[in-house]
């Protein structure tokens, strides 16, 4: 009950900051705050080519491994052929190009206040300090560290706190049906 309340709490901080820092409203969707800026959603590019199915959301779930229990899911789960083109979300500067036991091969990429996250990559493209354009091919879909087939495992943080990739999506999608 009192982490609901926390939660409560933080989205409403949450909504305060971004309603004066975006240019319309924000929405809220699983307690992620985001905000329909059409804009904005234009400028950014879907993540991954050949795209098969969402794999894994974002939020609580089963071990994806098999270990017992609950874990926080902090990003979506994107399918798609090992070799897959992976795709810079939105231009930026890449900050780490690194290799860890749960995330595998994987690209850090800033972009003012977002950062995006590109996990069990095969093939990487940049290098930290690298510029990239929003549609820039910056990896290759793989199956490194903690997976069980390949896919592309990306996540959104807005000023530091976690954000629903999969509400991006549909940001990004309802922009695009609107007329110019």
């Amino acid at each position: 009950m009192v982490r609901r309340e926390v939660v409560k709490y933080v989205g409403a901080l949450l909504w305060l900051l971004l309603s004066a820092v975006c240019l319309s409203k924000p929405v809220f969707a699983d307690q992620n705050p985001t905000y329909q800026n059409q804009n904005l959603w234009r400028t950014v590019s879907f993540p991954v080519n050949n795209f098969s199915r969402i794999s894994s959301r974002f939020g609580y779930r089963s071990s994806a491994t098999g270990g017992e229990g609950q874990e926080f899911h902090n990003g979506l789960d994107l399918a798609a052929p090992a070799g897959s083109y992976i795709r810079s979300w939105a231009a930026g500067t890449v900050k780490k190009v690194a290799f860890d036991s749960r995330c595998g091969w994987h690209v850090l990429v800033e972009s003012g206040p977002w950062t995006h996250l590109y996990c069990h990559i095969q093939a990487v493209a940049v290098e930290a300090g690298n510029i990239v354009e929003a549609g820039q091919v910056i990896a290759a879909v793989g199956s490194t560290g903690r997976s069980t087939g390949p896919h592309l495992h990306w996540t959104l943080r807005y000023q530091g706190q976690l954000i629903n990739p999969e509400r991006v999506l549909e940001q990004m999608q309802a922009a695009w049906a609107q007329q110019p």
